[in-house]
């Protein structure tokens, strides 16, 4: 389990709760898609782009 996996878990978070704020901030991906990211299966830019995006949305929910 990566560093973004660990803490949805401990935030309660899913993935599709992810991919929901990811839409929101103009970033499309799909459930397989976004799976295979956070597995480290697909390392394109796009990935690291949704990857680093992903840190700041947990670092929000951190933050509240």
């Amino acid at each position: 389990m990566n560093q973004i996996q660990m803490r949805m878990e401990d935030l309660g978070v899913r993935q599709v709760d992810l991919i929901l704020e990811l839409k929101k901030r103009g970033i499309a991906v799909q459930p397989p898609e976004f799976s295979q990211m956070l597995r480290g299966i697909f390392t394109t830019p796009k990935a690291k782009k949704v990857l680093d995006e992903c840190d700041k949305i947990l670092d929000e929910y951190e933050a509240n």
